[in-house]
């Protein structure tokens, strides 16, 4: 860990204290705003009541794609393995047209239509109630999603441990703390009024730590990658600097292909697939404010992208190959320790604000994800308090408080034992959903023949496969001459089985066809 003088770190923990602080006040005003409403609980703490603006929207795909992936993983990935993952992950700029333009006005019309507050409520109308989609779902929504979850978590810890100097799990045990808080605050719409603030911070962060990031190796930014590369020159290449004469250089290429591709789907063609970033689709006012979301969403999220990946030539010019040895800082707080080194320390403690800030709405907007599918889809909370109608409400309030607080509790033991590299898990748990909802998220939306049976034979069969192969090929009794990661493989076969499953069984009722292919408003 950097040697932090204690009055620059007096000073960068002041900064993150005072924005934090005023974040949270924000958020008891937006609160307040929510409660004032007379739509119900439920809708208001899932939903912010449907009236979202174009920042709003635009800032809840982003930060929720976003995360700890995108400021701390994919940073951590590239310095350890090399510039190839800058590739991989430039596609996550897709990630607002995916979300927002392809599936975000069907499915802001049909949750409109069917009062649905979560994503499995959503498609389990679409896929005629299945009691069976619906424990499936849910169950993929609570391992992966959790997963994720963990990941996001972590990341914030590992900030609180570059801002304090203090055991990793001290600084989780705060930021879990202040994620609870933030989500409890004003539900939704408070993790997402928030990230209109936390999106600006960050995107004037991200200009100025570039700026004063290359402007610390005293050189510039060309003759940096120069020095880079002449240190490092197997650092640039995809092939692990095999020459073209090499006997092993054309599998190596194959393969880089394959990881580059792999990562086209995963991280940019299926973000849709995330539950906590479709959610967003649910809460846009108008098709107006969808349309600019879009643009604005997509133009801050490639600042984010290539400001922070074109960070790690300076990284790697710093730091060289310290991070990540034995009893070395895990590369995942490259970017945190280059603020720190490259910026004063009211600008740093700024720029890890923004950061961290960026992190918990996204873990906020999961954790809130999470919490409704246990309460809307595993808990049949009309049998639960039926036997005292009149407090119904109150009773969805408590039971929401603390379900809320359960997950996130769970999420921080289990982020207690980090991965090494957040990107590895991150790649999991997207894997995971990408494969559950791929087919049955775009068949279910413009595919008639679509039904239950193919959906729940698609995500079942295809989360098995996608399980075995990565186990399999991890261990190496399978090989993988191509690279794919396994959510390929197993999402096109989920796909071609629940079409198949579909035509052989019954059509879905003309009720789930009208309401989700008919013309009326």
């Amino acid at each position: 860990m950097l040697d932090i003088p204690v009055s620059s770190r007096i000073i960068i923990i002041s900064v993150f204290a005072a924005y934090t602080i005023l974040l949270l006040v924000y958020g008891i005003i937006t609160r307040n705003s929510v409660n004032s409403n007379k739509i119900d609980f439920l809708s208001k703490f899932y939903t912010g009541g449907r009236v979202s603006g174009k920042l709003m929207t635009a800032m809840m795909v982003s930060a929720g794609v976003a995360g700890a992936g995108v400021f701390m993983g994919v940073p951590g990935f590239t310095y350890k393995f090399g510039a190839i993952w800058m590739v991989c992950c430039f596609w996550s700029m897709t990630s607002n047209f995916m979300v927002l333009g392809l599936i975000g006005k069907r499915i802001g019309i049909i949750a409109r239509r069917t009062n649905a507050t979560t994503f499995i409520e959503l498609f389990s109308n679409r896929y005629n109630n299945s009691k069976t989609f619906r424990l499936v779902s849910s169950l993929v929504i609570l391992f992966f999603l959790g997963a994720f979850g963990v990941s996001t978590l972590t990341g914030g810890g590992r900030i609180f441990q570059v801002l304090t100097g203090q055991d990793y799990r001290i600084g989780l045990a705060i930021f879990t703390a202040l994620v609870i808080i933030a989500a409890l605050i004003g539900g939704i719409k408070g993790v997402a009024t928030a990230m209109i603030i936390q999106g600006i911070v960050m995107t004037i962060s991200v200009l100025l730590l570039f700026i004063l990031g290359v402007r610390s190796t005293g050189l510039s930014y060309t003759a940096t990658i120069g020095e880079v590369l002449e240190k490092y020159p197997q650092w640039f290449s995809p092939v692990g600097g095999l020459t073209p004469d090499s006997e092993n250089f054309g599998p190596a290429m194959l393969k880089s292909i394959g990881t580059v591709f792999s990562f086209a789907v995963l991280w940019g063609l299926t973000t849709f697939t995330m539950p906590h970033v479709s959610m967003s689709a649910l809460t846009y006012k108008d098709t107006k404010t969808l349309h600019d979301s879009i643009k604005i969403g997509t133009i801050v999220f490639a600042i984010w992208m290539l400001g922070l990946n074109g960070l790690c030539f300076v990284v790697k010019y710093h730091f060289g190959g310290m991070l990540g040895g034995e009893g070395q800082p895990t590369p995942d707080l490259a970017i945190p320790m280059l603020a720190i080194k490259a910026m004063p320390a009211w600008a740093a403690g700024l720029v890890l604000a923004g950061v961290c800030s960026a992190v918990q709405s996204s873990v906020g907007g999961m954790i809130i994800a999470l919490s409704g599918t246990i309460i809307k889809d595993l808990v049949p909370l009309q049998k639960v308090f039926i036997f005292n109608p009149e407090n119904t409400e109150k009773h969805i309030k408590t039971f929401n408080t603390i379900c809320t607080i359960l997950v996130a509790l769970i999420i921080f033991i289990f982020a207690c034992n980090p991965p090494t590299l957040l990107a590895s898990l991150i790649t999991y748990a997207t894997g995971g959903m990408t494969v559950a909802f791929f087919a049955t998220v775009l068949l279910g939306l413009y595919w008639k023949r679509a039904n239950e049976y193919g959906a729940c034979a698609g995500m079942i069969s295809g989360i098995i496969l996608y399980i075995l192969i990565d186990i399999l090929t991890k261990k190496g009794i399978i090989p993988n001459p191509f690279g794919l990661n396994p959510v390929v493989i197993a999402t096109l076969v989920s796909t071609v089985l629940m079409i198949i499953v579909s035509l052989a069984t019954p059509k879905s009722p003309y009720r789930v066809i009208s309401t989700w292919f008919g013309k009326e408003d």
